[in-house]
């Protein structure tokens, strides 16, 4: 039996919610919903689905992938129909679904656009002087290590796309995947150390799309 993979968007409803909510409310909206996906055995049977690369809180998707296994094949058309129904209403909502026999392809990089709110004017010149910086050392911390990192080495394309009176909108494409992973907050916190006046006071992620090999 094939997967049945859907493509869906994290809005701003849901901003601030965990990759174990996001999994949550797919487990509820499935059921409700009706649809024939597959459950482990044991005493504590879950839905097996794998998402390509887990949103963390803070950051907004139009680009999300998760695989279902199903055990039969509903019209995909009617899945998106009938789980829309049922999804938080400007919070996640499905754009497409297929059925597939391809495993996720391996994501290397991801697009983001990036607003960043700064406290007052931002620095714009100090952070185009950072952007076009060979070296900014910052510490990546994961769940057991803290290692240095040139945050540099892994911003592979960056503009500033939009500028108002108290926030300046970036577009970059960065590390992302199972490998290796450099999250938008830290690439925005690493530029503020470089940008002198740049002062941020909140950053608003987006995910545009992913790079794969």
């Amino acid at each position: 039996m094939n997967k049945l993979r859907l493509v869906f968007e994290k809005g701003e409803a849901a901003r601030y919610i965990g990759h174990l909510d996001v999994l949550r409310v797919f487990i509820r909206a499935l059921r409700r919903a009706e649809l024939p996906v597959k459950y482990s055995a044991g005493f504590n049977p879950h839905a097996l689905m794998t998402f390509a690369l887990p949103l963390g809180v803070g950051v907004t998707s139009e680009c999300e992938l998760v695989d279902l296994a199903v055990t039969a094949e509903v019209p995909a058309g009617l899945v998106v129909t009938k789980l829309n129904a049922v999804l938080p209403t400007r919070g996640i909502r499905v754009n497409s679904a297929e059925y597939t026999e391809q495993p996720f392809a391996e994501i290397i990089r991801a697009e983001y656009v990036i607003v960043i709110q700064t406290d007052g004017a931002p620095a714009v010149d100090a952070l185009r002087d950072a952007l076009a910086a060979k070296e900014i050392l910052v510490e990546k911390k994961s769940k057991k290590t803290v290692k240095e990192i040139n945050i540099m080495e892994h911003i592979f394309q960056s503009e500033i796309t939009d500028v108002s009176d108290d926030s300046v909108t970036l577009r970059a494409v960065i590390s992302a995947g199972n490998t290796f992973n450099v999250k938008p907050q830290l690439v925005v916190a690493a530029l503020a150390s470089a940008a002198r006046g740049l002062n941020p006071i909140a950053t608003a992620p987006c995910r545009k799309k992913f790079i794969t090999v």
